[in-house]
């Protein structure tokens, strides 16, 4: 019993939200079983576990100090031992909250991140995403404010509505601590619709007193203040950093024309940079999306580049993510091939895409495009493209 209540009180720790003075709630504990099960590897011999049900825990809140920038810090530890991220890329539209949750709940991640770009202002898939029984963290895109170029001042127009749900797990400008993984997720400049202006110019100022790009990469840069020293740092941005590649099927570049060019974030690279230059905060990962897989005049788009310093940019959308499977009565069918049968005779499934990231010991081990079938209560991985791989 001693060591139950122990866990209880750990397990009350879910998450500490922080950026700009907010304070976070703790989150219920049905949907951390992954992190849950992180922490008992991290923390407890296997020989000690005891069986019993989940652990309840008392709401609490937290928050970390802020400062104007982020001081010269050394990280003198890695994050938690073994981390499995799931990056749900542009969704347009392509969201069940039952299908995807026995998807994900078969992947057995320890956090899930969206890119954003749920639907044209999609309130209410936002809020099914909102409803996700797990630990996760969000960034809205240039689609989530499709219409609204300026907040309502007589009533909560869309993009308030999809803020509102999602609460302290939209991380635009802001920091989400996750203290039992070792790990904070950083957030870029809510909206991007890449490139060199700020999309939708008048909803940053009013929110968030962003005017410009300096304004904007600053403004990333401070959310980094108060980060645990011993956490490592994961950047989601709907769209990602300058600095990748100019060529149409680079993970950036602009596939629309023939010329190419870099369509990624100034504010974002700046940030990175800075952060890197004054600040001794491990940063393995940058997630984001925006620019589709598939390109617009044929062909596929490179979504992972290796930086210099090994820091991985890793770009999760693909577009469409799910698609039905073809049954054996021959029912029409968008899914990858079409050679694809379903197990059972006449039933109808869907497969669902994730980016699926391994972390050990705080260095990425594996990254891989994972289509999970959903049929039903059966799921499996039905095709894993590997995209990198330590040691090879």
């Amino acid at each position: 019993m001693i060591l139950i209540r122990r866990l209880q009180s750990e397990a009350s720790n879910r998450w500490v939200s922080t950026g700009d003075g907010t304070r976070g709630q703790t989150q219920t504990p049905e949907g951390y079983g992954a992190m849950f099960r992180t922490w008992l590897r991290m923390n407890v011999p296997p020989s000690c576990y005891l069986f019993a049900s989940s652990p309840s825990c008392s709401s609490s809140s937290a928050s970390s100090s802020i400062s104007s920038s982020p001081s010269k810090q050394f990280n003198h530890h890695v994050m938690a031992t073994s981390i499995r991220i799931a990056i749900v890329g542009d969704v347009h539209d392509d969201w069940h909250l039952q299908e995807d949750e026995k998807a994900l709940q078969f992947l057995k991640p320890d956090l899930v991140l969206f890119t954003g770009d749920f639907g044209n202002e999609n309130v209410e898939l936002v809020r099914s995403v909102a409803d996700l029984k797990m630990a996760k963290a969000v960034i809205l895109g240039n689609h989530d404010a499709w219409n609204t170029k300026q907040f309502s001042q007589k009533r909560k127009d869309p993009v308030q509505l999809q803020m509102e749900c999602l609460s302290e797990e939209h991380v635009g400008y802001h920091r989400l601590d996750f203290p039992m993984l070792k790990l904070s997720v950083l957030g870029g400049r809510p909206f991007s619709g890449g490139g060199d202006r700020l999309f939708r110019k008048r909803l940053l100022s009013a929110r968030y007193g962003v005017n410009d790009m300096d304004g904007s990469s600053k403004k990333i840069y401070r959310s980094a203040s108060g980060t645990p020293e011993d956490h490592s740092i994961i950047i989601l941005a709907h769209n990602g950093p300058t600095g990748l590649g100019s060529k149409m099927d680079d993970i950036c570049g602009r596939d629309w024309v023939f010329v190419g060019g870099d369509h990624g974030d100034p504010d974002l690279a700046q940030a990175i940079s800075e952060l890197k230059e004054t600040t001794q905060f491990s940063i393995p990962l940058v997630v984001f999306g925006h620019m589709h897989k598939e390109l617009a005049y044929d062909g596929l788009r490179k979504m992972i580049v290796v930086g210099a310093d090994n820091t991985i940019y890793l770009n999760g959308a693909i577009v469409p993510r799910v698609k039905r499977l073809i049954g054996e009565q021959g029912n029409s069918s968008n899914s990858m091939t079409d050679e694809i049968a379903l197990r059972a005779p006449e039933s109808e499934g869907t497969l669902r895409a994730f980016t699926v990231a391994d972390i050990l010991d705080g260095k990425l081990e594996k990254i891989a495009e994972t289509w999970v079938s959903v049929i039903g209560d059966k799921m499996a991985v039905e095709e894993e493209h590997v995209l990198f791989k330590s040691g090879t």
